[in-house]
C-alpha cells in the first residue's frame, strides 16, 4: 500500500470505526465490500490483513476505542457505551462520516445544509498540534472592540465550540498571566514556538466548564435556577437540555418547570431571551430582575 499522509490516514480510521458503529456488529467481508464502494479505499478491493490490524491499533491508541472479533458477532465496537457517553467522540466520528459521505457522492451536497463556522478551520490544527506537544504560540490577535491588533505568547489549554465558533482556552501572557478564552476568528497570525509550557495533570476541559453555558464564565459560583417552559416548546427542552443538570421537576397540561444547576452566564441569559415570552425566569430573584431589566431595554426599542 502507498504511504498516506496522516490526513488520509485520520479519515480511513474514522471510516473504519463509523461502519463498524452503525453496523453494530459485522463480517470482514462485509468491511472490505463497504470499503471498494469508498472514495478513500484508491480503487483497494479490501483492507489487506496488516493493515487493518494497523488501523484497529491506531484507533484504540487515538480515539481509546477497541474493535474486538468474535466468530457470532464478528467485528464490534467494545465500548460503545463510552463512545455513546462521550460528546468528543460522537462528534468527532458523525462529522468525519458525513465529511467522507459527502466527498463520496457530492450531489449529496445539495441535499444537505450546512452553518458557516467562520474559524473553524485556519488555526484549529496548530493549536491542537501545540497543546499535543506543549509548544507556546505567537499569536497576533484583535478584539472587536480594540482598535489595533496585538501580538503576545499564548500557552493553550484547550479548544471548545460554542454557537458555531471555535474558542480557546489559554494562559496569556497579555494582559497578565491569566486563564482567557479568544475566539479563533479574531486571530491575525499564529505560530509554534519553540518555547515549551506546563499543563497541569488534572486539566480537563470539559471539567472546566462544566459549571458553565457558553464560554464566558467559569469562576463563578453555580446557582440552581428554575424556568418554565410553555407546552408548545417542552419537547425541544427535554430532547436538547441546555445543560447535563437540568432536570424537570414540574409538568402541567399548559407548561412545564425546569431547573439547572449552572452559572448564570451572558451566553445563558441570551440563551433564554431567544426563546422570547415561551420560557421565563422563575428564580433565583436576582436572575429574574436581571431578565425584567433586560426585557424592559428590549421593549423601550419598540415603542418609542
Amino acid at each position: 500500500m502507498p504511504k498516506q499522509n496522516s490526513a488520509i490516514l485520520l479519515n480511513r480510521y474514522i471510516w473504519l470505526v463509523d461502519t463498524i458503529y452503525s453496523a453494530g456488529s459485522i463480517s470482514r467481508e462485509e468491511v472490505d465490500r463497504r470499503w471498494c464502494r469508498s472514495l478513500l479505499s484508491e480503487g483497494e478491493m479490501c483492507i489487506p490483513p496488516r493493515t487493518f490490524h494497523r488501523y484497529k491499533e491506531a484507533i484504540q491508541e487515538l480515539f481509546q476505542i477497541n474493535i474486538e472479533f468474535n466468530k457470532t458477532r464478528g467485528y464490534y465496537i467494545e465500548n460503545v457505551t463510552d463512545i455513546q457517553r462521550d460528546d468528543m467522540r460522537k462528534w468527532l466520528i458523525s462529522t468525519f462520516a458525513v465529511n467522507n459521505l459527502i466527498n463520496e457522492g457530492l450531489s449529496l451536497r445539495k441535499h444537505i445544509g450546512f452553518e458557516n463556522m467562520p474559524s473553524g478551520q485556519r488555526f484549529l490544527t496548530t493549536i491542537l498540534e501545540a497543546i499535543r506537544d506543549r509548544n507556546v504560540l505567537l499569536v497576533t490577535h484583535k478584539g472587536f472592540n480594540r482598535p489595533e491588533a496585538t501580538t503576545f505568547r499564548l500557552k493553550p489549554y484547550g479548544l471548545k465550540v460554542f454557537k458555531q465558533r471555535w474558542y480557546v482556552l489559554a494562559e496569556s501572557e497579555y494582559p497578565d498571566h491569566r486563564l482567557l478564552v479568544y475566539s479563533l476568528d479574531r486571530f491575525e497570525k499564529m505560530e509554534r514556538l519553540e518555547e515549551h509550557y506546563d499543563i497541569p495533570e488534572d486539566f480537563d476541559i470539559q471539567e472546566h466548564y462544566a459549571n458553565s453555558y457558553g464560554v464566558s464564565d467559569t469562576k463563578s459560583k453555580p446557582r440552581l435556577i428554575r424556568f418554565k417552559v410553555a407546552a408548545s416548546q417542552v419537547n425541544y427542552f427535554r430532547t436538547l437540555p441546555l445543560h447535563p443538570s437540568q432536570k424537570e421537576v414540574e409538568t402541567t397540561d399548559e407548561y412545564s418547570v425546569f431547573t439547572c444547576f449552572v452559572i448564570p452566564t451572558y451566553e445563558f441569559c441570551q440563551e433564554i431571551l431567544s426563546h422570547g415570552a415561551n420560557v421565563e425566569i422563575l428564580s433565583p430573584a436576582s436572575l429574574r430582575n436581571q431578565m425584567k431589566v433586560e426585557i424592559e431595554k428590549m421593549n423601550k426599542l419598540y415603542t418609542q
